[in-house]
């Protein structure tokens, strides 16, 4: 019978490899006990603490980033509701790589998370197809919520709602080259002045 080799610190495993036995070593992160013997369940790195006697195995991949509360997220608006947008979010800004987003990519923003003072209804302030950028105020749960409070938070990009041609900003309105029509939305000091 062949004597099963266990890992040592700093090997490559791919998930279900032997790494030793129970009684050399604690199971650790990324490492499960069946009958005496550790496998990994998860393809990474074996490390061996030796003072608490424990084999675990890391990652070596990144993990793809989570939004994390204060992030400044690019979303695009997917529903309005009578008191609530919903957005899919596309990136958080500021990360170096544009990995895509490890968690739910639905987000919310609430009525009173618009601006500050009062909000008379969503539907002027997005619309479905609206680039927006949002700072995340909670992500225990999901729908992560967003806020647009702030100049430089809010559309980004829009559409004009009757013939889809890219709005012009003029002071506080958007304007469509095209057709004329003249809408609000919550406006970004940064609108059409970044890539999206």
């Amino acid at each position: 019978m062949d004597e099963k080799n266990g890992a040592k610190s700093g090997d490559i495993v791919l998930p279900g490899d032997y790494l030793g036995v129970i009684e050399e070593y604690f199971p650790g992160e990324g490492v499960k006990e069946e009958n005496g013997e550790l496998y990994a369940v998860r393809a990474g790195k074996v490390v061996i603490d030796q003072d608490r006697m424990e084999i675990s195995v890391e990652p070596v991949t990144d993990t793809p980033p989570l939004p994390q509360v204060g992030d400044v997220v690019i979303a695009n608006v997917i529903e309005v509701k009578p008191q609530a947008a919903i957005v899919q979010l596309i990136k958080i800004e500021g990360r170096e790589d544009d990995r895509e987003i490890a968690t739910s990519k639905l987000a919310g923003i609430h009525i009173s998370q618009v601006r500050d003072g009062y909000v008379e209804g969503m539907s002027t302030e997005f619309k479905v197809g609206d680039i927006v950028r949002a700072r995340v105020i909670a992500n225990e749960k999901s729908p992560i919520q967003l806020s647009t409070k702030g100049p430089d938070l809010g559309v980004v990009y829009a559409l004009c709602s009757r013939c889809r041609t890219p709005l012009v900003r003029r002071g506080d309105k958007l304007i469509c080259p095209r057709c004329g029509s003249v809408e609000t939305r919550k406006l970004s000091t940064l609108y059409r002045k970044m890539r999206v």
